[in-house]
């Protein structure tokens, strides 16, 4: 009895450990990753003061094996505090995300409420920061801004997520 246990405690693992080494990444694999992340905005021109706007956002990415990654990012500002304002719907942006594990490129569209224009934007990420500028159409100006906020970079393809 404790034979055919045991013969088939082996064979059993056996074909386990054979179904888990065809279970291997291949080379062209990827990972999908979303992450909702928040943080604070500095305008670094210093026209609305140093007061920092609150962002909340969504990231999707794909993360190839190769460290690349590319996707989407959707975001929203609030401002609080500025021109003898309480908190209100600053503006929001859709950006595509692009570049390395390390540091992404952003470019996308938005719309400012605070200053009633269309904007473009253009930013380079890493971890846990955002430094970029916004053209705003309405008046033909650049804002640039630091932005701090709660997203690491993303995943290597093959490593459990944080």
């Amino acid at each position: 009895m404790k034979s055919k246990i045991l013969s088939t405690a082996l064979i059993g693992g056996f074909l386990i450990t054979s179904q888990m080494a065809f279970a291997t990444p291949s080379a062209d694999t990827s990972n999908t990753e979303s992450r909702v992340y928040a943080g604070l905005v500095f305008d670094l021109d210093g026209s609305d003061g140093f007061v920092p706007d609150l962002i909340v956002g969504f990231r999707s990415v794909r993360v190839k094996s190769n460290d690349n990654v590319e996707g989407a990012d959707l975001s929203a500002r609030a401002s609080f505090g500025k021109n003898n304002k309480s908190v209100v719907f600053d503006s929001a942006r859709l950006v595509y995300v692009g570049g390395e594990r390390d540091v992404q490129g952003n470019i996308g569209v938005g719309y400012s409420n605070t200053h009633s224009s269309f904007l473009g934007t253009v930013a380079v990420q890493g971890a846990y920061s955002r430094l970029g500028t916004d053209f705003e159409f309405g008046k033909n100006k650049f804002e640039p801004y630091l932005e701090i906020n709660t997203l690491d970079n993303p995943d290597k393809v093959g490593v459990a997520p944080n």
